[in-house]
């Protein structure tokens, strides 16, 4: 390939980004809010010991964060620890694939994608740490207070802190390890189903296309 022809490559790449990049439609942070879905919050309740106006607080700051995730085009943003329980509300949201899908396409004109971190990436960062400890501090440290600029010129400082202050406070170990509610699920078929199998294996009952 000439150097002309990967130039070319090149600018065709950046047009297109460009063209994608102007058909995000980001809504204005009212609007991401104004959503609501009490069957996302009412799930939530059901794993996790909290209320409903609880879980209707921590649904509204998850929507503040994806709203976050559509302004950063160039930034990926990361979930840190403090603010795990906005991870779990996420994860709630997403198993609701069409609401969630909807809910991105209306709102930032893209599907906002929840992927964890690649192993891979985990790997580098090891080795970087294992080669050089305070280099590999420093570049963390650089990410980490990026992220909190970010959020704390897009959603102000009561975000932040509530973020980052309140919630390791509240959703601490202590509540990871209490507050998950196990799933009840009854391990064994039911009457009715056992005879349907049973009715199966003799051949007596045959289901026709």
């Amino acid at each position: 390939m000439t150097n002309t022809t990967q130039t070319t490559n090149q600018f065709k790449i950046k047009n297109i980004e460009s063209t994608v990049h102007k058909s995000w439609k980001i809504c204005s942070l009212d609007k991401a809010l104004e959503y609501q879905n009490d069957d996302v919050v009412y799930r939530f309740t059901t794993l996790w010991d909290v209320s409903f106006a609880e879980a209707q607080d921590l649904f509204l700051e998850t929507k503040k964060w994806l709203w976050l995730c559509a302004q950063s085009e160039k930034q990926r943003l990361k979930i840190t620890t403090p603010m795990l329980i906005i991870d779990e509300m996420w994860h709630n949201f997403v198993l609701f694939c069409r609401e969630y899908m909807e809910y991105c396409q209306d709102r930032f004109g893209r599907y906002i994608y929840h992927a964890p971190t690649p192993h891979s990436e985990k790997e580098e960062y090891k080795k970087l740490y294992k080669a050089d400890p305070i280099s590999a501090a420093e570049k963390r440290m650089r990410e980490q207070i990026k992220q909190l600029e970010l959020i704390y010129q897009n959603l102000g400082v009561e975000t932040l802190l509530k973020w980052y202050r309140e919630y390791p406070e509240r959703y601490n170990e202590e509540f990871f390890k209490q507050s998950y509610k196990p799933m009840k699920m009854n391990w064994t078929s039911s009457p009715e189903m056992k005879k349907i199998v049973g009715l199966f294996k003799a051949g007596k009952l045959v289901i026709r296309n």
